[in-house]
């Protein structure tokens, strides 16, 4: 087990300098950023839910093309993705058991772990999972602004523009969360590596095709407005996780989290980890 540790650190994957961040000790647990982001929104997101959680190492990566980890030109398949990410917890927890959770694309790859080595995980969660129909669409919910205030956004950057569309609700404290933890993550992506990457989206084989139920706990969690990924084909991986919470949570687009519903994302999250540690707890997941 690694020891307590926070700031940059840096593995070799496949040639990739993988940087990651740990924080806390216990029981591994690997966080996965969604698309175009990196580790801090998610840290952002979790962290506080872990100070009643303390039995946990946090380990936040970021993906290749994102945050502080390059992504070479050779990468553009969601096949090599998953096994870059397979390497990444082969190197940082190379034996025992680990959770997953993933956020958004990171849902999405989440999905593909628990498929492809569910006798390692004790339990996953997905969190606003981009869940892509077989031929790469999206049933999504149209977008809406159900309170909208533009009050709240009188010193909108021009590349800001696209956050008050983006909100359910519009509140000052929304566009403060985002401009502290996700756009600086936006900024660092590399998207030249995204367009290539895009046009291989869906996954291939085992990590593409639901497999035999996966028992241990876990969360669905999605966004009843939410507009970029949609909340119904979530519903669909109840059969394949069949101990899932699975919450549509209402206000909520794809920025349920820290921004827009923390008053329901963290209880769940909670009950999450509190499901795990009562397995822990049992010896039933050792």
């Amino acid at each position: 087990m690694m020891s307590e540790q926070t700031g940059p650190m840096q593995t070799s994957v496949n040639g990739i300098a993988i940087n990651y961040e740990v924080r806390g000790e216990g029981a591994p647990l690997v966080l996965i950023h969604g698309w175009s982001a990196d580790h801090r929104y998610m840290a952002a997101d979790l962290e506080p839910i872990f100070a009643s959680h303390p039995g946990w190492q946090r380990i936040y990566l970021d993906l290749p093309g994102h945050g502080l980890t390059p992504a070479p030109q050779w990468l553009s398949t969601q096949a090599q993705m998953v096994d870059i990410v397979h390497g990444f917890i082969d190197a940082v927890v190379p034996d025992g058991k680990l959770a997953v959770a993933g956020s958004s694309y990171g849902g999405y790859l989440a999905l593909a772990l628990v498929r492809t080595m569910p006798q390692r995980l004790r339990g996953a969660a997905l969190l606003i999972p981009d869940v892509p129909r077989a031929d790469g669409s999206r049933d999504t919910a149209t977008a809406v602004t159900l309170f909208p205030d533009l009050s709240v956004f009188n010193d909108l950057e021009p590349s800001e523009d696209w956050i008050p569309a983006s909100l359910i609700a519009h509140e000052r404290r929304m566009l403060e969360a985002i401009r502290t933890d996700d756009i600086p993550a936006y900024q660092a992506a590399d998207y030249d590596f995204l367009g290539r990457l895009e046009r291989n989206y869906l996954h291939a084989g085992v990590a593409g095709t639901p497999g035999q139920p996966f028992c241990g706990p876990s969360l669905i969690l999605t966004g009843r407005q939410d507009s970029t990924v949609g909340y119904r084909s979530a519903f669909g991986l109840l059969d394949e996780l069949p101990r899932a919470t699975y919450a549509v949570v209402d206000l909520a687009g794809h920025h349920l989290g820290r921004v827009e519903r923390p008053d329901v994302f963290r209880p769940l999250v909670d009950d999450w980890l509190d499901r795990m540690e009562r397995e822990m707890a049992a010896g039933s997941s050792p």
